[in-house]
């Protein structure tokens, strides 16, 4: 008998022997071996009569028949189980393997289970020490944040480099209703504007805010009580919002964000894989879109979708938000710089103060999207701030800049559409003069000094002088700077030009019709 009867087949057996009589038809009826009625009747007879024995209940028939076995193999099943937490243990150690831990085993107990028991046996207490708690969320308490471990890409237009976005997933883990945005790093700045623009997607405050331990969330780790960086502090002081980390190691901690990032991979990564975007703003809102369809879409196994749900239970339960989102301020001092711009050091970028303030301390107070230059108590610019990843750049303001600054940025910005436009102003002639010399470059850019100087010609003495002195040129079909300025210097311009004579002079060298006779 190689596999024990439940308790009702061993009563079928008793029952159909007392009433036949016969182990041979016993086994036929009950499709059994003739052994296993022999075996399960010669265990009863140990017991009393069968009579008797079937007015007693399961668990007295259980300690009868169900612990038949040999103390030996009892012995054998308790000091396997007992090496059990032993051996797990040593699994983990290098070099060890299950083949090394049996052959020690069968060494001290030599009647001990074969290697595939061994094994089998290994597999299942490793499962019961992993088993999973189903966990019920109540709504709207927390909101758990990570990072995804594959990054988004943008192009640079300029330069046509490819830049990496991090990704931040945020989702409430009793509707699943999730949020993702890209942000240029990890880095404690973008992460506080990634938990802003989080709290601000789903409409309301959440109890907790949970995340595993980012640099930029956790200054040191602990089990019990983990220290957050003090900004993120200021953060959860602000909105009246508790934070918590997750266990090191311990993914399972905010397991609902962790199958987020999965899934954000399937329904944003992608649908958007082969499209190319040119800003960060571009890939958000492509984002933005994939994000809202994904909460959109309805549940397999139940009724509604994450948004729904979201509304429906989570929302009401959650606080509202502030007027004003949380801004973390940063300020710093430097010196107007002789070409009217102070320098952020953080980012190593420049930003202009009207020119009138060189030389002077300024007090620059910054966030993520503004820089304010204050001198002497006074704020005297505000500008937006420039993307981190160009360093060493300028923004400057035009009105910052003094007048002969001014004139050479607009000399320098000018181009060939520009000039001819102001020459379309003057005359045709004019312009035919502008295209001639611009034409005449191997780099139109070369010639755009000579255009200018032409074009001032009709300040220094009129613009008719000037398209008067361009037809000249042009029924010659020769055109330069310097003729121009021969012919409105004599004023050859204002001189009417002859007409060519048609009368042809005698001239003993000049032959006539009669030569051709």
């Amino acid at each position: 008998m190689n596999t024990a009867k439940r308790m009702d087949q061993i009563r079928s057996i008793l029952t159909n022997y007392l009433s036949s009589g016969s182990i041979k038809r016993t086994a036929r009826e009950l499709k059994i071996s003739k052994n296993t009625v022999r075996t399960y009747l010669r265990r009863a007879s140990a017991h009393g009569t069968l009579s008797e024995l079937l007015k007693l209940s399961d668990e007295a028939l259980g300690l009868i028949f169900y612990s038949q076995g040999s103390q030996s193999s009892q012995h054998r099943q308790s000091v396997f189980e007992s090496q059990l937490p032993y051996w797990l243990s040593e699994l983990r150690r290098v070099g060890v393997t299950r083949w090394l831990l049996w052959e020690s085993y069968r060494q001290d107990h030599p009647d001990g289970y074969g290697y595939s028991y061994f094994c089998e046996g290994l597999r299942q207490a490793a499962v019961r020490q992993n088993l999973s708690l189903a966990l019920s969320h109540v709504a709207g308490e927390t909101m758990m944040v990570d990072f995804a471990g594959k990054k988004l890409a943008w192009m640079d237009r300029q330069s046509g480099q490819l830049r990496y976005a991090e990704v931040l997933v945020a989702v409430f883990p009793h509707s699943q209703c999730t949020f993702v945005i890209c942000l240029p790093s990890q880095q404690l700045l973008d992460f506080i504007n990634g938990l802003n623009a989080a709290l601000l997607f789903f409409g309301g405050l959440p109890q907790v805010i949970l995340s595993d331990n980012l640099k930029s969330y956790v200054s040191r780790a602990d089990r019990y009580e983990p220290q957050f960086t003090e900004l993120c502090e200021q953060l959860g002081a602000y909105y009246h919002v508790d934070l918590s980390a997750t266990r090191v190691g311990k993914p399972k901690d905010k397991a609902s964000v962790e199958r987020a990032v999965g899934i954000v991979y399937n329904r944003i990564y992608a649908p958007l894989r082969d499209q190319v975007f040119y800003s960060l703003e571009e890939l958000n809102a492509a984002v933005l879109g994939q994000i809202k369809w994904h909460n959109a879409q309805p549940f397999q196994k139940k009724a509604g979708c994450r948004q729904s749900v979201f509304d429906t239970y989570e929302l009401p339960q959650m606080r509202k938000l502030p007027g004003e989102l949380f801004e973390i301020k940063k300020i710093t001092r430097a010196k107007v710089q002789r070409n009217y711009h102070v320098f952020l050091g953080e980012e190593k970028n420049y930003y202009s103060v009207p020119f009138r303030y060189v030389g002077k301390q300024a007090e620059v107070i910054y966030t993520s999207e503004v820089v304010e230059i204050y001198i002497d108590n006074q704020r005297v610019v505000t500008h937006s701030r420039l993307q981190q990843h160009k360093q060493y750049a300028y923004q400057t303001l035009q009105d910052h800049m003094p007048r002969s600054h001014q004139e050479w940025r607009k000399a320098e910005s000018q181009d060939a559409a520009s000039l001819l436009g102001q020459a379309d102003k003057i005359g045709p002639a004019t312009r035919w003069a502008i295209e001639h010399l611009i034409r005449n470059k191997i780099y139109p850019k070369q010639s755009y000094d000579s255009c200018r100087a032409v074009l001032r010609l009709a300040k220094s003495y009129s613009p008719e002088r000037l398209e008067a002195a361009a037809q000249r040129c042009q029924k010659v079909q020769a055109i330069s700077l310097q003729k121009l300025k021969r012919i409105l210097a004599k004023k050859l311009d204002q001189v009417p030009e002859q007409p060519p004579s048609a009368h042809i002079p005698q001239h003993e060298n000049i032959r006539g019709p009669g030569a051709y006779q």
